[in-house]
């Protein structure tokens, strides 16, 4: 890719913004550079709201949040936050510049012909995972109680190893208690190809979430295939949670059986047959690898990092260097609005993986054909009331002012176990089942009463369609799947 003078570069508190990295629904990600005296120089990453985001309290609070979580972290297995800095009513973080690969790039690679040594490397980098998740599992309040952090975005893209061979677990910007369950019709924050199956549902989740996406992490990392990867995230919820789970030795017989083992129990469907914590994976799998050598040391890991990815290291550090260059000779002669412009930064691409993720993305609100949109907007936690149970009504007889309860109504009719049922709609569309509201496509293995409903979906342009799903008792019915 070729870069392009960026012009007088744009200044947020004491950091000069030099390029873009990334931009989400929530957040921008910049390259940033803290320039001080006698040529003192420290390249750093900067989060920032976006621009239309910062008039919202909402959004700021959610961004403050994240901050003040991580900053609550301390342990060499997750990435680590400088400063929340605020220029104007603008708040922003800063967080290390991580030189290294994501998950992603060694699971991209193929099998090497020593297929033990490539294991080892996988088993290293979960390990080192399972330390940082186990750490801000175990996160305690003012008041020495567990808070109960679970993550809810384990992913290759989030699981980060440094060329010196130390494992950061990045993105806490979704995490969230243990106990809170999604709130909002239609959406499910984290990757779908990733998510554990309570997760996907909207139900309550605690760590052994977490510990399901390092299983689908450390599957992909051993066999270099992907687990739930499907054309759209309405079929890899449905793949998550209805179809077959191969064992990992099944897809590759050079995974050691103990291993193999170790996988299937992270990815169980039911939380309770999962590990308890990230340490006892972690056991596991140095288990498992005990007998081949062990899993591999970070010394390892880095040797296998740099033999392994030299190149595209080489062309992302030159790319850099270059944009950081540009910087220190382009003249700042007056510190620039914050917000007054945009500067058309150079994006850096390749295996730039950021210290801090882009915030949390409300899966499946919109689609443009198989394709999912994502927006940036956190689940509140709502809490209903508890209701006082009302005691029977009497009635008095005036006669002889004996007071009589009312006859107790009749047992309602037992009613059918319920069932479930999916739909999905290209492009995406807004639910309503019965004329209650449902939901926004893709809607995955919802509960619903057995017995034969109303669908009504309407599409963005107003556009509507009618259909009709029949729910049996106990089972999902066969999922609906709208075209327009």
């Amino acid at each position: 890719m070729s870069y392009q003078n960026a012009g007088p570069a744009e200044r947020l508190g004491r950091y000069e913004l030099i390029g873009k990295l990334a931009t989400g629904g929530m957040a921008e990600i910049h390259l940033a550079r803290l320039a001080g005296e006698a040529g003192f120089e420290k390249i750093v990453v900067v989060k920032r709201l976006l621009p239309e985001l910062v008039a919202s309290r909402a959004y700021v609070e959610m961004f403050l949040g994240e901050a003040k979580l991580v900053a609550k972290l301390s342990h060499p297995n997750v990435c680590e936050v400088f400063e929340l800095g605020r220029e104007g009513a603008e708040y922003f973080l800063v967080m290390p510049f991580l030189d290294g690969v994501p998950a992603t790039e060694l699971i991209a690679r193929p099998r090497d012909p020593d297929r033990l040594a490539q294991l080892r490397i996988a088993a290293g980098v979960i390990v080192q995972a399972c330390a940082g998740l186990h750490h801000a599992h175990e996160l305690r309040g003012g008041d020495g109680a567990l808070v109960g952090l679970v993550h809810r975005d384990v992913s290759p893209s989030n699981v980060f190893v440094t060329a010196a061979g130390v494992v950061k677990v990045l993105d806490f910007g979704i995490a969230k208690v243990a106990g809170a369950a999604e709130t909002e019709a239609g959406t499910v924050k984290g990757k779908a190809q990733y998510m554990a199956p309570e997760q996907l549902l909207g139900d309550r989740v605690d760590r052994r979430a977490d510990i399901f996406g390092l299983g689908i992490v450390l599957y992909e990392l051993a066999t270099h295939a992907r687990l739930f990867k499907r054309p759209s995230d309405y079929l890899a919820a449905r793949a998550i949670l209805e179809e077959p789970i191969p064992r990992a030795d099944a897809i590759d017989p050079a995974v050691p059986a103990a291993l193999a083992d170790a996988i299937a129990r992270a990815l169980a469907r039911e939380p309770a047959e999962r590990f308890a914590t990230a340490l006892e994976l972690a056991a596991a799998i140095e288990a498992a690898l005990a007998p081949h050598g062990g899993a591999a040391t970070p010394a390892q890991i880095a040797a296998a990092v740099a033999e392994q990815h030299a190149d595209e290291l080489t062309a992302q550090r030159t790319r850099q260097a270059r944009v950081i260059e540009q910087a220190r000779t382009t003249a700042v002669t007056a510190r620039a609005p914050t917000r007054a412009r945009r500067s058309a930064l150079p994006v850096i691409a390749g295996a730039v993986v950021l210290a801090a993720g882009l915030g949390a993305v409300a899966l499946a609100l919109s689609r443009d054909g198989s394709h999912v949109a994502i927006v940036d907007a956190d689940a509140a936690i709502v809490r209903l009331p508890d209701v006082a149970v009302r005691p029977p009504d009497v009635a008095v007889d005036a006669i002889d002012a004996r007071v009589t309860p009312t006859p107790a109504p009749p047992p309602p009719p037992r009613r059918a176990a319920p069932g479930w049922y999916s739909i999905d709609s290209t492009p995406f569309a807004t639910i309503a089942i019965d004329d209650k509201p449902a939901g926004v496509t893709p809607l995955v293995h919802k509960p619903l009463a057995a017995g034969r409903h109303r669908v009504h979906a309407v599409l963005a342009d107003g556009r509507t369609k009618d259909a009709v799903i029949v729910v049996p008792a106990g089972k999902l019915a066969a999922p609906l799947v709208l075209s327009w």
